[in-house]
C-alpha cells in the first residue's frame, strides 16, 4: 500500500475539477451507478468530539474509498487543529489496500466545498454579485474560495462569533474579492441573497424571520445529530428544499431538527442534489424562490474527489 501525504496533492485540485468530480459522484448516487453505507458516526460529548466513518464505490472506478474524518472541537484550545482524516483506497477488484491518502481533514473540506459550489449553481439567483459566508474556520476557507470559483462576486461578508476570525479571513480573501466583515448577523442576513453556513452550530444561526423572498441559503455544517445551523421555520419557508440525501438529512441535518419540532414532513424536501445534478429537478426557476439546500456529506463526494486526486497525480 503506498501513503501520499497531503504536500502531494494539497492545492492541486483546481476547485473546477473538484466540483466536476463531486457533481459526477451525486450524479452516481441519483441513477443508482453508486454503492454505499450509511455514514457511522461516534459522537464523544465530554470531549465535544465525533468521529465520522463514510465511503462509497461509483460504479467502474478502481478504487473503493473509506474515509475516516474527525472533529474536536476542544482543540482549537490546545493550538491543534479541530478537524483530521484520511482516506483509504482498496482495490475495487480484490479488495486489497491500495492508497491511503494522508488528507488531514483537507479532501474533506474540499469535496465540501465543491458541494456547496454545485448547490449554488443550481439554486442560487445567477445575478446576485455579493453572498455571505458565515463561519471563518478551515471548512469556510475553502467555502469562501469555492463560492468565489462558482459566482460572479464582487464582494463577500463574513460573519462569525469569534470576529477576530473573520478579520483574519477578510484578509486572507482580500487579494481576491472586496471581503468585509459583518458586525451583526441579523443585518448581514437580511441584506443578502445568499447565505451560505458553514460552521460547528448546535444552536440554530439563520432566523425564519430574516428569510426573504428570492433568497437562497445552503446550510453545510449538520454532519452530526446535535447540530444545526437553521432555525426549523427556515426550511419550512422554502419554495424548494433540496438535500444532499434525504436518508441522512433526517438523521443529521437541519432537516432533522426540523423533523422533530413538527414544522415539516419528508414530503417537503423537493429532491436531492442528485436530482439536479442529472435534470430529474428543475433548479431555481424564479427570482421570488426561496430555495434552501441542507448539506449532511455523502460518501460519493468522497469516493468522486478521491478519483480526482488519483486522476491528477497520476497514480
Amino acid at each position: 500500500m503506498r501513503v501520499v501525504p497531503l504536500e502531494a496533492f494539497r492545492d492541486r485540485i483546481s476547485f473546477a475539477v473538484a466540483v466536476r468530480a463531486v457533481e459526477r459522484g451525486f450524479r452516481a448516487l441519483a441513477l443508482g451507478e453508486a454503492t454505499l453505507p450509511d455514514p457511522m458516526v461516534v459522537e464523544l460529548a465530554e470531549q465535544r468530539a465525533e468521529v465520522h466513518v463514510k465511503g462509497a464505490h461509483l460504479r467502474g472506478a478502481r478504487h473503493i474509498v473509506l474515509k475516516l474524518a474527525t472533529g474536536f472541537y476542544q482543540n482549537r484550545a490546545r493550538g491543534l487543529p479541530s478537524g483530521d482524516g484520511m482516506f483509504l483506497l482498496l482495490d475495487a477488484e480484490t479488495g486489497a489496500p491500495d492508497l491511503l491518502l494522508e488528507e488531514h481533514g483537507y479532501l474533506t473540506d474540499l469535496r465540501t466545498a465543491a458541494a456547496v459550489a454545485l448547490t449554488l449553481k443550481y439554486l442560487a439567483p445567477q445575478d446576485a454579485r455579493d453572498a455571505l459566508l458565515v463561519g471563518a474556520g478551515a471548512l469556510a476557507r475553502l467555502t469562501a474560495r469555492a463560492m468565489i470559483a462558482e459566482l460572479p462576486l464582487e464582494r463577500l461578508t463574513l460573519w462569525n462569533r469569534t470576529p477576530e476570525r473573520a478579520d483574519a479571513l477578510a484578509k486572507e480573501l482580500a487579494s481576491v474579492v472586496a471581503t468585509s466583515v459583518a458586525p451583526a448577523l441579523e443585518h448581514a442576513v437580511r441584506d443578502h441573497r445568499i447565505v451560505v453556513t458553514a460552521t460547528a452550530s448546535t444552536t440554530p444561526l439563520i432566523k425564519a424571520a430574516w428569510v426573504t423572498p428570492g433568497m437562497h441559503i445552503t446550510s453545510v455544517g449538520t454532519g452530526s445529530p446535535e447540530k444545526m445551523e437553521l432555525e426549523p421555520d427556515v426550511l419550512r419557508k422554502a419554495d424548494k428544499l433540496i438535500a444532499d440525501r434525504v436518508s441522512q438529512a433526517e438523521r443529521y441535518g437541519n432537516l432533522h431538527h426540523a423533523l422533530a419540532a413538527g414544522v415539516v414532513t419528508r414530503e417537503t424536501v423537493y429532491g436531492e442534489l442528485g436530482d439536479l445534478a442529472v435534470g430529474r429537478l428543475a433548479g431555481r426557476e424564479a427570482a421570488s424562490e426561496i430555495t434552501v439546500a441542507d448539506l449532511t456529506g455523502v460518501g460519493v463526494q468522497d469516493a468522486a474527489i478521491a478519483q480526482a486526486v488519483v486522476e491528477v497525480l497520476g497514480l
